[in-house]
Order: C-alpha cells, then sequence, then structure tokens
C-alpha cells in the first residue's frame, strides 16, 4: 500500500520542478538490498530508507557548494574583525574557554587552519537555499554516511543501466587537506584520527572510523584511529613524536558528560602535537559569527553583501537595541515578541537542535521569558524561519510499505579545507517549521546532482 502526500506546488527550479521523484530504474526491493549492504554497521538503522537521493539539477548543486565555501571565507573574516587578538575575539563573541581548551600559543596556526572542517545545514526555499548554520569542526560526523548513500547510488545506478548521479569524492579533499598540512609541516602525508567509539557516542561505529581510514588510505594519507587514551603512546609520547597531525573530530561536551579524559589531547599539544581544525574554529561554530555577518558588516565589499543577502537567512544577536527587518526598524525584542511565528531562537553554541526554539510552537508567555532572558544573557541568537520547498520523495518502511512524502529536508554540504566535499541530507514529512533531526525520526539521505 502507498500512501501519498502531496508535493508543494510551487516547486522550484532547485529541485528541478518535479512532481515526481526521480526515476532510478531499479526495483524497490533492489535498491534496499543495496542500501542495506553499504549502510551496514553504521550509526543509524537503514529504515526507513528513501528510494531516491535528494537530486538537484547541476547548475544549482555545484552552486550550492560554491556558496558552502565562499561563506565558510567569509565567516572566517568576521572573526577576524571582531577584535585584533584571540582574548578580545573570545570576549566579543561571548565565549566560554572551559569550551575551547585545546588553543596552541602558535596563532598562526590557529588563525590557518580555523576553517579547515565545516558541515553548513540548509534550508532550500522558495527562492533557493539558505545557510541557517554552519558547524565548523572536526566532531560534526556524517562523512562516512555520505559516503556510504553515494556509494550505494553508484552501485545502484550501475546495476540499473543509468547514468551515475554526481558527487564529491570526500575522501579526496579530506586527503588533499591532510597532505596540505603535512607539507606545512615538513613531514609525509600521514593523520592520526583522533576520536572516541563507545556505546555513549552516537556519532561513531567501528565501520564509521574504517571508511576515514581507507578512505585517507587509498588516497596515498598513512592513517589510523587512536582513542583518546591511546593517543599519547601511539604518537610516541613521551619521547620523540612519530606522527606530528591528527584530525581533531571528538566532541567536547559527549566526552564532559560521560567523564572521558580529553587530558592527552592538552598534553599532546603542548609536545607539539598538532590537531586540526584548530581550537579557533569554535569561534567560527558559534552562531553570532554567522548572525554578524548577516548584518551586514562594514567590511563587506558590494559582491560579498550580495553573496551574504542571498544565502544567509535574517538572523541577529541578542540585546535590547534596535535593528532592521523588511526594510523598516524595529526595537529587536518587541519585533520578536509581535511576530513571534516568524523568528526562532538558537544558543550560539548548541548542537544538534538542542537549544532551537521555534516560535510557532512555543507557549506566548514562555516565549517571552525565552526573549528576556536572552535580551539578559546574550548567549542566543534569533533567526527568521527560512520555510523548506518539499519535494517529493518515495521512503520505504522496514515493514516493506512504500510511503510518499512531500520531503521537508535540511541538506548539509561539507568543506574540508576550503573545498567543497558532498553533501549529507536529511528530511520529515512536510509539517509545520520545526527542527529535522533524525533522533526525532527524520531520514537520513544525501544529496547530488544530476542532469
Amino acid at each position: 500500500m502507498t500512501t501519498v502526500m502531496r508535493p508543494h506546488a510551487g516547486s522550484t527550479p532547485w529541485f528541478g520542478r518535479w512532481e515526481q521523484p526521480p526515476d532510478i530504474g531499479l526495483e524497490p526491493e533492489r535498491i534496499a538490498e543495496i542500501m542495506r549492504h553499504e549502510l551496514r554497521d553504521l550509526r543509524l538503522p537503514v529504515f526507513p530508507l528513501a528510494l531516491q537521493p535528494l537530486v538537484l539539477p547541476m547548475e544549482s548543486f555545484w552552486e550550492l557548494l560554491r556558496a558552502t565555501a565562499d561563506l565558510l571565507v567569509l565567516l572566517r573574516k568576521e572573526m577576524l574583525h571582531t577584535a585584533k587578538d584571540r582574548n578580545g575575539r573570545i570576549a566579543a563573541l561571548g565565549i566560554d574557554r572551559a569550551d575551547c581548551p585545546m588553543f596552541v600559543p602558535d596563532d598562526d596556526f590557529e588563525l590557518r587552519h580555523c576553517a579547515d572542517m565545516a558541515r553548513a545545514d540548509v534550508v532550500i526555499g522558495v527562492n533557493g537555499p539558505k545557510f541557517i548554520e554552519f558547524n565548523v569542526g572536526g566532531a560534526f560526523g556524517g562523512m562516512a554516511d555520505f559516503h556510504a548513500y553515494q556509494n550505494a547510488w553508484r552501485r545502484i545506478r550501475e546495476r540499473a543501466g543509468r547514468p551515475s548521479f554526481v558527487g564529491v569524492d570526500v575522501w579526496a579533499r579530506l586527503a588533499t587537506l591532510v597532505e596540505r598540512t603535512c607539507a606545512e609541516l615538513g613531514v609525509p602525508p600521514s593523520a592520526v584520527v583522533v576520536d572516541h567509539l563507545g556505546d555513549w557516542d552516537p556519532t561513531n561505529t567501528l565501520r564509521t572510523l574504517r571508511l576515514q581510514v581507507d578512505g585517507l588510505r587509498a588516497h596515498g594519507i598513512r592513517a589510523r584511529h587512536l582513542e583518546l587514551d591511546e593517543l599519547l603512546d601511539g604518537i610516541g609520547l613521551p619521547g620523540p613524536l612519530r606522527e606530528p597531525l591528527g584530525l581533531g573530530e571528538f566532541d567536547l561536551e559527549d566526552a564532559r558528560e560521560v567523564g572521558c579524559d580529553i587530558s592527552p589531547a592538552r598534553a599532546a599539544l603542548d609536545a607539539g602535537f598538532r590537531l586540526i581544525p584548530s581550537q579557533t574554529s569554535w569561534l567560527l561554530h558559534s552562531k553570532k559569527t554567522l548572525a554578524r555577518l548577516s548584518e551586514g558588516p562594514p567590511w563587506l565589499t558590494a559582491e560579498e553583501r550580495e553573496l551574504v543577502d542571498r544565502y544567509v537567512p535574517w538572523s541577529r544577536t541578542m540585546g535590547a537595541r534596535t535593528v532592521r527587518w523588511r526594510g523598516r526598524r524595529h526595537d529587536l525584542p518587541r519585533l520578536l515578541i509581535e511576530h513571534q511565528e516568524s523568528f526562532l531562537l538558537k544558543g550560539a553554541t548548541g548542537c544538534g537542535g538542542k537549544e532551537v526554539v521555534f516560535g510557532a510552537r512555543t507557549e506566548p508567555d514562555d516565549w517571552a521569558r525565552m526573549i528576556e532572558q536572552g535580551v539578559r544573557t546574550g548567549y542566543p541568537i534569533a533567526q527568521e524561519v527560512v520555510e523548506s520547498d518539499t519535494h517529493p520523495v518515495d521512503v520505504m518502511l522496514e515493514s516493506g510499505e512504500i510511503v510518499r512524502v512531500a520531503a521537508n529536508s535540511v541538506v548539509s554540504p561539507f568543506c574540508l579545507g576550503g573545498a567543497p566535499a558532498g553533501c549529507l541530507a536529511r528530511f520529515a514529512p512536510a509539517d509545520r517549521p520545526g527542527v529535522v533531526r533524525c533522533a526525532d525520526g527524520a531520514v537520513l539521505t544525501c544529496l547530488l546532482a544530476g542532469e
């Protein structure tokens, strides 16, 4: 039995004005068979399973990826403009020092490598893509999942005798970043993936890490994974440092919550080991940096301002101040209360949708209290809601039933070493604006390009 939910009538050229999902050319059962194999032993169950990837026209796909890299450059510039030195930037952005314990004294290294790894979250609305946030750092996850989905779709299209969808090799991009950084350090290309693996870690499995290590090795990088408690012995400390570069992919908040000791990473840095991206990435990760960029800082060129206006939704740091919205000046707290359904609040450094509150889904009294608290603390940002332009996707349930949904999607392009590196995606059946999370039942997939 197939249940049908009608897609939005005004589907845009970004999704090719499709009224039907793209024709894959293979039976759903065969698609599921290949997907089961490629997605085995990863972090999320195979079902519910999207029977098509999200597919953009070629021109739109490359525009999205180019915009990801270009906006990350501007985020870095905005961070540099907040103050003249590290301490000033931390103060200007209201960063908690406890959240960034991995700085190294070499500020040039910190600034060169602060934007090395990022994953944006993008909602494609009726006017095209809007970058609702950037997760800058090494712990955003999803690269192995993207690789598995992309490889599955390559196999599916080969079996169907159809042209492959177009994507990007995420491991090639990561390998180029490692190779370039090792050349800077004057050592052969090698990297230690520093990350935790355990029941308490929602992002990793043994296969997740194996895919990354094997992917780097396939591109000429000597790579291996080390747990935090293995790190010092693994790189030769105390004693000569055998491997000077690590990919810092462990999440500090997760580690703290379960009492995982991160001091080996700090000791390794003190002994000359280097992690990329650098700790300064946390200043780009802060949503306050994106909000400041959205406001149109004076250093932007006309071309840069056009880029921000096109791709960044209206976002503002909280405070008792006057802002401009839709051509008029407003008192910010009053604006957010009078137009509650148009806005959401986000914790500046919140992750995984944990600190996102939509005005449309909040009681007015509770919303007013959140606005008052936000103005008082200055911690969250306010952002105008971007509604997804829905598109049809067929979803197979574990029972074998196929359901057609009007997908409300969030797409997540990667950027590694300044180069776009593919795009993960997730979607839920369209309802009303809200957080789209796999933890709440959203379907994970990938975004690719087709003719």
